[in-house]
């Protein structure tokens, strides 16, 4: 297999990726992050009327600490939808936003990959390209909608976009580039410690080559962009003028209440965590370190090297925090590798063996995608799809699968716990929702929809169903065939 890729053969990757994100944006469907859900889509559903204020479950919204620029998306694409048809599914909605996600995702990657490709030896750029559009952790999280996932796709396409014509910047690439870079911080403040280090970097490159002017205008783009995505749509979301930058640094920081109610992890975290998504993880962590020693004064270790400090810095550690810095990976270890087959005759003879093993490993992984990432969504689809006249729906689960986004109008919530009376009144269909993993008493009607197919939660180790959140649906009666 020739291993060169010009730029013009990358088609045939381009739809190979999207077909593959058109599936999994229906297969791996739901927010992969409890955030994603509650600070986006029941936003979205609050702005839409469909929920209370009362019914939103995130301080956050009250607090005005969230932006709400991904919101307007999600309320957009309702809107859209709402122009063909006023029974708009929630689920489409939410299909037509991953795999908007997805595309742009796609579209970021190749924009970099472009304006990198001349760092990685010709040899390699096939290698370079399937790195950055297949691996695993690439195709599971590029289509959903969380703020680390979003800021990343924009803040690549920004870098990619600059890097590409460094030397000989255009006004409107300027331009464009400072608008994009508003718009990822605007989505989550976080990224601003990796548009802080790209602004150092590229202001030592302005002042050796006497192009300040640039400089400050792409300065200037980004927070004309901040103004109008953060502030300006903020305003018009919570329905007065809000900061929800510094109310964020208020109530995660100030009062320390991030560290103090999400717990803090010591300085060296991330290596494990990260570590643990192969089979690419471990070699994120190597190559990145590698990459940033040998190369201290690059764009890219000054981008990731800031950005990973900081959240070190910061108690309270997620991994999905340092998702901002995955578009950067491939180039990193494009380099890293190169250098190592320059210096190790046991890697340089076997390396071909060494990425057939890795990519097995992440073909194997890729059977993810055919999962929903958040399992509960399932039960809310079949009861969207199965009933459609009054249905009272007995509710007993986690707050955290009580996904009113979700629900249709004519579902009636009443709280329940095990040996409560489930009174069914005449033209109503009702139905228990039962946490899966509780330890209380099943109900004794029929099990109408359950997570696991063909009895897999008996066959399956308890650990692994427990594991699971998810909730079963009993049907009391149904009048649906009437």
């Amino acid at each position: 297999m020739n291993s060169t890729v010009n730029t013009k053969s990358y088609l045939p990757y381009v739809y190979l990726a999207l077909i593959i994100t058109a599936i999994t944006s229906y297969t791996n469907f739901g927010h992969n992050t409890g955030d994603e859900y509650s600070q986006i889509f029941e936003f979205a559903a609050w702005k839409l009327g469909h929920l209370s204020q009362s019914d939103l479950r995130s301080y956050e919204f009250t607090s005005h600490m969230r932006p709400s620029i991904q919101v307007w998306a999600v309320v957009a694409v309702y809107k859209i939808a709402n122009l063909f048809t006023s029974h708009v599914n929630p689920f489409v909605v939410n299909y037509i936003v991953y795999f908007l996600s997805g595309a742009l995702g796609i579209y970021s990657i190749l924009v970099f990959t472009k304006a990198f490709l001349a760092r990685v030896k010709p040899e390699y750029h096939r290698y370079f390209l399937f790195l950055s559009l297949f691996s695993w952790l690439v195709l599971y999280t590029n289509p959903h909608f969380n703020s680390e996932n979003i800021c990343g796709h924009l803040f690549l396409l920004a870098v990619g976009l600059l890097y590409a014509q460094l030397s000989t910047l255009s006004i409107s690439r300027i331009v464009i580039a400072g608008l994009i870079l508003g718009l990822s911080f605007s989505c989550r403040f976080q990224i601003g410690f990796a548009i802080l280090a790209l602004l150092l970097w590229l202001l030592f490159a302005a002042y050796k080559n006497n192009k300040l002017g640039q400089w400050f205008l792409l300065s200037a783009s980004m927070f004309f962009s901040i103004l109008v995505f953060n502030i300006v749509a903020d305003y018009y979301f919570y329905g007065q003028l809000v900061f929800s930058t510094y109310n964020y640094y208020y109530q995660n920081i100030a009062t320390g209440i991030m560290n103090r109610d999400a717990g803090v992890s010591p300085w060296y975290a991330y290596l494990a965590t990260v570590s643990v998504y192969v089979p690419f993880g471990p070699i994120y962590v190597l190559a990145s370190i590698y990459y940033i020693i040998k190369y201290p004064w690059d764009i890219l270790s000054s981008i990731i090297g800031f950005f990973v400090l900081c959240h070190v810095a910061i108690g309270h550690k997620e991994v999905r925090f340092l998702l901002p810095m995955l578009g950067f990976m491939p180039v990193v270890i494009m380099v890293a590798m190169d250098d190592l087959v320059k210096r190790s005759d046991y890697f340089r003879a076997n390396l071909t063996k060494i990425i057939k093993i890795l990519w097995a490993i992440n073909l194997v992984a890729c059977f993810s995608l055919l999962l929903p990432a958040a399992t509960e969504i399932g039960a809310w689809r079949y009861l969207y799809n199965n009933y459609q006249k009054p249905t009272i729906l007995y509710y007993n689960a986690s707050v955290h699968q009580k996904l009113l986004y979700y629900k249709k109008g004519n579902v009636q919530l009443v709280t329940y716990k095990s040996g409560d009376p489930t009174p069914c009144p005449p033209g109503s269909n009702c139905l228990i929702a039962f946490n899966a993993n509780s330890r209380d008493v099943k109900p004794n009607y029929p099990l109408v929809y359950t997570f696991f197919p063909f009895n897999l939660e008996q066959l399956l180790p308890r650990v692994i169903v427990r594991a699971i959140g998810h909730f079963n649906i009993y049907e009391i009666k149904t009048i649906e065939a009437e």
